[in-house]
């Protein structure tokens, strides 16, 4: 009678790496779908950042802020309403592959020494949207500088 070696069959090792290619496409998959979810809440959350810092430089130098975001260029900066001096710049579409979208041209927020925005700069709700393919988020910036996302 023949004895049998222990160990795999060629059958049984190529089913087992069928199954192991199938299980990795899936979870490539999904992680593929969460890097886009997660790339528009990083962006919308640098934007609440940008926008908390340039209420800071404007409580902290006693004068008035601006932070201009342009839909179109994809970008966002804070400068001095004085001097013109830019601060600090975001590329969204450059550094965070995040398209913006919004209900206006450009968005203009005048942060005051005392922590508001000064409506005039500003009149209407307006409404940011931080696109990657299918994933977005949004946040609605009010007159007085109030961010609800």
């Amino acid at each position: 009678m023949r004895r049998r070696t222990s160990g795999f069959t060629i059958i049984e090792v190529v089913i087992a790496l069928l199954i192991g290619g199938i299980l990795t496409s899936i979870a490539m998959t999904q992680f593929g779908n969460a890097r886009g979810r997660f790339a528009v809440r990083g962006a919308r959350n640098t934007f609440v950042s940008l926008q908390a810092r340039a209420r800071a430089h404007a409580i902290e130098k006693g004068t008035w802020f601006l932070l201009v975001v342009d839909p179109a260029g994809d970008s966002a900066w804070v400068s001095n309403y004085g001097t013109g001096q830019i601060i600090e710049t975001i590329h969204f579409g450059e550094e965070l592959h995040v398209d913006l979208r919004s209900t206006a041209t450009s968005i203009r927020i005048c942060m005051g020494a005392r922590g508001l925005a000064n409506p005039a700069c500003m009149v209407n709700r307006t409404k940011l949207q931080f696109w990657h393919n299918a994933d977005s988020a949004s946040v609605d910036i009010m007159p007085l500088g109030q961010l609800i996302y």
